[in-house]
């Protein structure tokens, strides 16, 4: 290839980027000179953390415990827990995670006829 025609094809690849970019919208802006130019739009910035994936995984850790204490029953539960709370740090975070909240009782006694 000769320079020209390198930067030919330098060109049309920039103005296919910029016009795929401007799919999602565009701007226009006037410059010093009076030439109006489009640029693409910004996109919004997105979340670090889809607030869906949070849920279902709190949904997952609640799902998991009610699981848990209607398999191996309340007492036997509440043993374990009292095991995790004497280990070590990781083992104290996870007791408390683990400890039985109103929704987890909730659904227990919801559930509990139903499956055992």
């Amino acid at each position: 290839m000769n320079a020209q025609h390198k930067q030919f094809s330098a060109r049309i690849n920039r103005i296919e980027r910029k016009a795929k970019a401007m799919e999602h919208g565009s701007e226009a802006k006037l410059r010093k000179d009076g030439l109006i130019e489009l640029r693409p739009a910004r996109r919004p910035l997105r979340r670090f953390v889809p607030v869906r994936l949070v849920l279902a995984l709190i949904a997952a850790g609640i799902g998991y415990k009610v699981f848990l204490l209607i398999s191996m029953g309340e007492p036997a539960y509440a043993a374990r827990l009292a095991e995790l709370s004497d280990g070590t740090t990781v083992n104290q975070i996870g007791a408390t995670l683990m400890q039985i909240d109103p929704v987890t009782r909730m659904l227990t006694d919801l559930l509990a006829p139903y499956v055992g």
